[in-house]
Order: C-alpha cells, then structure tokens, then sequence
C-alpha cells in the first residue's frame, strides 16, 4: 500500500492530480487474529448469530476474519469450534452433532464444545486426544441471540445485563443485517447525527418524521464506557432533546425511530441495541434487538414480523429490500455506508464541524486499541459488572416556544440540562430512574425562560 502524501485538488477538472492508491487506516479497520483492533475486539462477548439460524444442522460462520462452525448438540447446547477438523482439515460444517458435541463426517473424529477430542474412531487407540485440544470458543445463548467470547480464555468476562434490557411490557425481537463493508464505517454512521437531516428527510425524502430534517445542536460526552451524542432540535414550539450511545468498542444503542416531536414526551429509552460485529475486514454483520413497547412506539409503525434475519422494519438497512434504481433514487444508510468502499479511506476524508462526533469516537477507539496492545487498563463494554448496566440512551421532548432570544442557545443550555438528568439517574434501578428523572425534568422546566 502506497505511503504518498494525500494531494489536495484546489482547481476545477483536476482530477488527475488527486491521490489514488492511499491506504485505508488499519490500526483502527483491520480485525483479523493479532491484528491491534481485533485484539480489542476480542475483549467483549460478539455477538456470533441468532438462535432461529441454528435448525439442527451446523452454519459456517466467518467472524473477525476466522472461520468457524456454529452448531447445537443434540441436547440444546450451542457450541463454536474453528471450521476445518484438527485431523486432515475436512469443514465441520459437514459434521454430525451428537448429544455431548459433534463429529466430523470424514474420519469420526467427535469433538465436545469446549474442543476436547472425545475420541477418534479411525484410531481408536491413538493417544493424541489426550495431547491435543481443537479450537473452540465459549457461547452464551440470551433472548434469542448466541453470542462468543474469543478472547484470553484465561480472562473471560461477565456477560452484561444492560438496563435496555429491563424495559417494561417490551418486546425483543433479534435481527441479523449484512453490510459489505468495514464495521467502522457502519458504527461511525450512529454519532454523525446530522445524516439524518439530509439521508432520512432532505435529501431522500422523509423517512421517519419532518422533525427529523431540523439541523441540530450537537454536543459529544464520554461515558464509563463509551460516548454518547446529544443532539437537540427545534421543532414547531417544542425542543427534542436525544442522547445516542457508543459503548466500545462496537455496540449501539439508538432511540425511537418514529418519534415526530409533535407531543411532549419524558425518558423514551432504547429501540435499538447493535454490535456491528466483523465478519473481516471488509464485511460486518450487523446483529441486535429491536424492542417493542407502548412507548418507543406509541402509535405502533414499527412492525415485528418484518424484523429477523436479513430485515428489519425501516427503510434503506439492507441491499436486497428494493431494486437497484429505487435505492438510487431513494437510499438510505446502506446505500451510504457501502458505498464508502469496502474500507472507509479516512486520510481521503475532509471533515467539518458536523463530524466531530466520528473523530472523537475513532480517536476514543484507537486509544482503547493501543492500551490493550501495551498490556495497559482500557475501557469497554462493561465486561465484569454486578447487576443491571446502566446506558445512556434518552429522548425527550419539552415545549419550549421560542422567545425572541437566542434560540440555539437556548437549545444547547436545554441540552447539556437534560443530558445531565440522565447521567445523574443512571445508577438508580430503571423502576425508580423513570420517576427521578421526571421529577428533576419537571423543576428545571419551571426556571426555563418562557
């Protein structure tokens, strides 16, 4: 890969003098074995597939550029080994499973979930299932979704229950979308809020809701494990305040896709939680729950049967949804995203105020990379947490009419108010958070200026 000095074109029709050939960023892009950010990678539960694609014969799986096989042994217990057999390379995804794990259909060779070889019929007598061990990964199997630690098995972390989770009278419905692309370029998608002015409403057509087409202020806080945007909209005579959250080093969680700001609305928590998981370096799986409930949706848009694998309830999320000339006319983040090339070339990016969320996020990620290549603490996903997890994924809407002030500042005083009530709330129990943060919300609207 070319080390040139990225050229910048200062006059019209000068294409032949810009940079061709600049390499990609691969400390932060590349996810392969002891690769630095799939070192990083491997630090937190992935996860690997849903539930429904295990149907009783095992699934080739490719998952930060290892091959693997996924399969169910005949007493329910998901198990995740390297592909090829550790005798002469056939694929296990040929494999038989069995009750204690599952055996590879040229030889017989049978091995246990954990990669113990229990025994190797073509030589019964042979002593090397006492010497050697194949290459396995612990699952674990949660609402839906099998997820794989691929880490040091000698430092494998609690599996997190966030508090996204405890949403009362929801929901979870998993999903599982493809993306020919790197994973970064898809998580950079969820803290560059003012995409959806223009991919979801101005330029494409309103997706969602008008409201969504209002350019907002923007502020980017970091958390215990990640970052969160705050972006604040004006709206008619009401303020939308939303905080979109990153916990390193790949997982999402976004808020209500149909709200519209029309009506005053108090700690709307999650819709979404993602982990844009790499298959490679050039493609990602995008795997997660969309949660359904009375309040996220109130007026029930979001529709479950058309949520799973390979769809979901939105538009522009997969290649395959419309025909090739209607993403053309109307595309919507798949279409954005993919077509940054198969990995993202940031040295060819020219950024402005309105991607100060992706920097932050990518220089957040590249210093966690490099504290787990020296062996130094790092922050990510919460990996040994006692009880719920608290997350920081928040929408409200207050009226707030304009005043003959300055309104964007209004907004952004509004904003960081608002933002720090869900901060302030986050170790309470989700029962009592709600009512904490209505309460705090309900005193601070009394001293804002009407």
């Amino acid at each position: 890969m070319s080390k040139e000095k990225v050229k910048v074109v200062r006059r019209p029709f000068a294409g032949y003098e810009r940079s061709h050939n600049v390499a990609e960023d691969a400390e932060l892009t590349h996810v392969g074995p002891a690769t630095p950010c799939g070192e990083f990678m491997r630090r937190i539960w992935q996860p690997v597939a849903l539930s429904s694609e295990l149907n009783g014969l095992p699934l080739a799986i490719r998952m930060l550029g290892e091959d693997l096989v996924l399969f169910r042994t005949r007493k329910g217990q998901p198990g995740l080994l390297a592909r090829h057999c550790s005798h002469r390379g056939a694929s296990l995804e040929y494999g038989l499973p069995t009750d204690e794990g599952i055996q590879c259909c040229y030889h017989g060779w049978h091995y246990a979930v954990d990669g113990t070889i229990l025994e190797t019929p073509n030589d019964p007598d042979s002593q090397i299932k006492d010497k050697l061990c194949h290459g396995a990964y612990p699952t674990h199997e949660y609402k839906g979704i099998i997820f794989a630690y691929m880490g040091p098995p000698d430092d494998v972390p609690a599996f997190a229950i966030l508090d996204s989770y405890d949403q009362p009278d929801t929901d979870f419905v998993p999903f599982s979308l493809y993306f020919a692309c790197n994973w970064l370029q898809v998580l950079d998608n969820t803290q560059d809020p003012t995409h959806s002015c223009f991919l979801h409403t101005r330029v494409s057509g309103t997706q969602f809701a008008e409201s969504w087409g209002e350019l907002p202020e923007l502020d980017y806080v970091p958390t215990p494990y990640g970052m969160v945007n705050i972006n604040v909209r004006r709206w008619k005579d009401r303020i939308w305040v939303r905080t979109t959250e990153m916990m390193l080093p790949n997982v999402n969680q976004a808020g209500a896709m149909w709200l519209t700001a029309e009506d005053d609305v108090t700690f709307i928590q999650t819709a979404l939680t993602r982990w844009m998981r790499p298959i490679d370096d050039t493609h990602t799986q995008m795997i997660g729950w969309r949660y359904f409930n009375d309040r996220v949706d109130p007026d029930h848009k979001g529709v479950k049967e058309d949520v799973g694998l390979g769809k979901i309830d939105f538009i522009g999320q997969t290649e395959d949804e419309r025909p090739y000339h209607e993403r053309q006319q109307v595309p919507g983040d798949y279409e954005a995203i993919v077509s940054q090339r198969p990995i993202a070339v940031h040295a060819l990016e020219n950024f402005n105020r309105g991607d100060r969320g992706v920097a932050m996020m990518r220089k957040l990620i590249r210093t966690n990379i490099r504290a787990v290549g020296n062996g130094e603490p790092y922050s990510s996903y919460p990996r040994n947490a006692a009880g719920t997890v608290p997350t920081y994924t928040v929408d409200t809407v207050v009226t707030v009419p304009e005043n003959g002030g300055d309104d964007r500042a209004l907004m952004r005083s509004l904003g960081e108010r608002i933002s720090k009530i869900t901060f302030d709330s986050s170790e309470l129990p989700i029962e009592k958070r709600e009512a904490y943060f209505a309460e705090r919300l309900a005193d601070l609207m009394e001293n804002i200026p009407g």
